[in-house]
């Protein structure tokens, strides 16, 4: 072997010398078997070297991510020579040097290569580029010395069709092909019949018992052998299992799409983990989900659930990331090394990427947020768990959240269609290692976690104290007083707001947690826990014992009530009431509007309050609220015209903005220009004409046009009687108007370019016959 400083460990000198002897014996086609995190790449590189050190050697892996993690470890195992990645990869992208491989998806470029080389010539090659070296001429090619097959339980297609090409000897000749896997995908008990079928994964075409194709299997190092010998960690199964048949009806019976049933799980989910962190100490947790959008929202939403839980389960900082196959490879690596060098608590939540071979720093636990559905998916996530450093001898925990009502016995939960993820990842570690019930801890009297749907849309974790108090978990709660003191806050509360739909974050005035009170006097009616007089009481305010599974409804009474304090519907973002976030729902349904995914009614419902909680491109929120402020003015003093230094009460400087949109009434969108006017505020002439200024003819049509300016303000259209008489400074100029624009409409050929813009900028109808009488705008919050 050349010089390396990854020296064999006693399992991997014995899978080598397995390999090289069944070789030795006429063996062409050969399966190594050994669990997850064994080493099963620096095996192969020593196979590989006392097979064909100097021979071409084609290596076929799966992923990218583990494509050019398998160069690297070659490289330092000693493999010399020329080195190539076929693959979608750029140099750059790959993250190798030249001189580790070059890579390429070129096979002209590949065929060039192979055939000026001298030497050791290795070929690294992902399953779905398999058909670039497929096209290389014979006299590029020629017949491999060895093949190595990696994660070879994903080629169970037919041979010669797909990932399967990889078995055919016409296709790809070689003298050697050795399989490596830790999960032969093997199918030799029939399906069950029933409802358990649909658990099941379908037959494959080519299974790796078949020796016609995998050849036989040379060494075999299974799960509990390598944890017996101290090669995997030991590890334990804990299943936190919520038994409480109150829970059971706050978690289960909503329906399945209900926003805030999801949200519920949500938060369970992520006492589920903090509950496991917490029991056993554990430090670096990684958590499997189904779907990418999943993993982001619960990294995103776990710090805050751990900072909002008191007692053990509180960690006021964690790291908490998610990692994903469409994020660059050099910024998953970045992410794996910040997930092993932060000093705080982490969680690393993702999505396939961190399942087949991938080397990621050391952790202690896996949590299953979704339970895999593939038998082969389940044991690759566990072997995640079960890595270690030689002698270091620890104790991985895998996380299984479960939700068991009392009326069911865990077996026959675990049979039902739903947990289908669930009985496959048990069906597993009794495949592979048939000492697992000797791991499971016994959950505590009162489990840790609500179970997830599978197919679950994360929200913010609402209530997440409120499930941790729920399950029976030992959280210490801050000071609330005595029952009569936590009752005047709410009817305070009540009194200001109308209701008792009190966010579970939201402290009175005075500091007092009244949310998490009306939270806990909820939990208590629901167990029946809560005194006759407590409950009348309460029940005399208005005591909201479940909150609303409408979240549109529930919000859309806030913002209504919001709307009404403050005249519309153009709130900032951080705008609430009650405590409730209404400037961030505005936003979102802002959002969700302009993308066409915010249902009819729910838009009709927020029109009827204000028509513009949703202003057209060109018209801001900021304007919107802006103008609330000068409407409010103009209600309350019967002008707008104010010094331009004017400021309302809180700092809004309205003089400025007023007179801002009066000097740039061209710049408005129609609909702004018609809430101006709406309010009888005037252009500027200089905000509309922008014509010449000395000449006689200049400052006569100014004139005129300040008139019609202040008409049309007043008015609303310039349908100007033939007569009419507009005075203008304090009655020190006198414009006959109404002569000036019937002349201007008949000629206005007469009229230079920059006259007429300013007069359409005042809305100018030039046919008035023609012209439909504009309904008035609409009340505005009412």
């Amino acid at each position: 072997m050349p010089a390396t400083s990854l020296a064999l460990r006693p399992h991997q000198i014995e899978a080598v010398d397995a390999v090289v002897n069944a070789v030795a014996a006429g063996e062409r086609r050969v399966t190594m078997i050994s669990a997850c995190g064994t080493g099963k790449t620096l095996t192969a590189a020593s196979i590989v070297h006392r097979l064909a050190p100097h021979g071409a050697v084609l290596v076929a892996v799966p992923t990218l991510a583990l494509l050019t993690q398998t160069i690297e470890r070659w490289r330092e195992a000693g493999r010399t020579g020329t080195v190539l990645g076929v693959s979608s990869l750029s140099q750059r992208r790959s993250g190798l040097t030249p001189e580790q491989a070059l890579m390429t998806n070129d096979p002209g470029r590949v065929a060039k290569l192979l055939t000026a080389a001298r030497g050791p010539v290795t070929v690294f090659v992902t399953y779905d580029s398999l058909r670039l070296i497929c096209r290389l001429p014979d006299q590029a090619a020629g017949v491999w010395d060895v093949i190595v097959v990696d994660e070879a339980h994903r080629t169970c297609s037919k041979a010669g069709r797909g990932w399967g090409v990889i078995h055919s000897d016409e296709v790809l000749p070689a003298k050697v092909r050795l399989y490596m896997t830790a999960t032969p995908r093997i199918f030799n008990t029939p399906a069950p019949q029933g409802p358990l079928s649909a658990m099941f994964e379908a037959m494959p075409d080519a299974t790796m018992d078949r020796r016609d194709i995998f050849g036989p299997v040379v060494y075999r190092l299974g799960m509990a052998d390598a944890i017996e010998r101290g090669i995997l960690a030991d590890y334990r199964v804990v299943m936190p299992v919520v038994t409480d048949q109150d829970l059971h009806e706050i978690l289960s019976d909503r329906p399945a799409n209900s926003a805030h049933h999801n949200g519920l799980r949500t938060a369970a989910l992520h006492v589920a983990a903090l509950r496991a962190m917490a029991d056993h100490d554990l430090r670096r947790v990684l958590v499997f989900h189904n779907r990418v959008a999943a993993a982001h929202a619960f990294a995103t939403q776990l710090p805050a659930t751990a900072a909002q839980v008191t007692g053990d389960l509180h960690i006021s900082r964690m790291w908490s990331h998610a990692i994903d196959s469409r994020q660059k490879i050099s910024f998953r690596r970045h992410l794996l090394q910040d997930f092993d060098a932060t000093p705080q608590r982490a969680v690393l939540s993702n999505v396939r990427v961190l399942t087949e071979g991938v080397d990621i720093p050391a952790i202690d636990a896996v949590v299953f947020a979704a339970a895999r559905k593939s038998v082969i998916d389940s044991i690759q996530s566990i072997g995640r768990a079960l890595r270690q450093q030689p002698g270091q001898g620890k104790k991985a925990t895998l996380v299984l959240p479960v939700y068991l009502p009392d009326a069911s016995s865990t077996h026959d939960v675990l049979r039902t269609s739903e947990f289908s993820g669930l009985w496959n990842i048990l069906q597993a570690l009794r495949a592979h290692d048939d000492t697992f019930l000797d791991r499971v801890a016994m959950p505590h009297r009162n489990g840790s976690s609500g179970r997830p749907a599978r197919t679950v849309h994360y929200h913010l974790p609402e209530r997440a104290l409120e499930i941790a108090l729920a399950l029976g978990l030992e959280v210490t709660l801050p000071p609330t007083g005595d029952w009569d003191e936590a009752y005047a806050s709410a009817t305070r509360y009540r009194e200001q707001y109308g209701h008792l739909d009190v966010p579970f974050n939201y402290r009175d005035p005075d500091g007092y947690a009244v949310g998490e009170w009306i939270a806990n006097q909820r939990l208590r009616h629901t167990m029946g826990r809560l005194d006759d007089d407590q409950r009348h009481s309460l029940d005399a305010e208005g005591m909201l014992w479940s909150i609303p599974d409408d979240d549109f409804t529930r919000m859309l009474h806030h913002a209504h009530a919001w709307a009404i304090e403050h005249g519309h519907l153009a709130a900032p973002l951080d705008a609430t009431h009650g405590g409730h976030p209404v400037g961030r729902w505005l936003n979102d349904c802002r959002r969700k509007a302009k993308a066409g995914r915010l249902a009819a009614d729910h838009e009709e419902s927020l029109t009827a309050i204000d028509p513009w909680w949703n202003p057209p491109p060109g018209f801001t929120i900021a304007w919107r609220r802006l103008y609330a402020y000068a409407k409010t003015h103009v209600e309350a003093h019967g002008t707008g015209h104010i010094p331009n230094a004017y400021k309302t009460s809180d700092g809004t400087p309205l003089g400025q903005w007023i007179n801002r949109q009066r000097n740039h009434f061209y710049e408005l969108h129609p609909e702004q220009a018609r809430l101006l006017l709406d309010l009888h505020l005037a252009p500027a002439v200089e905000g509309i004409y922008h014509g010449e200024r000395d000449s006689d003819r200049s400052r006569e049509f100014r004139i005129h046009l300040e008139a019609a300016a202040k008409y049309l303000a007043r008015e609303g259209n310039l349908l100007v009687p033939a007569g009419h008489v507009e005075t203008l400074r304090g009655g020190h100029i006198t414009v006959k108007l109404g002569n000036w624009i019937r002349k201007a409409r008949k000629a206005p050929q007469r009229l230079t370019i920059d006259e007429r813009l300013a007069l359409e900028r005042l809305f100018m109808v030039w046919v008035p016959t023609l012209r439909r009488r504009r309904k008035p705008a609409p009340d505005e919050g009412s």
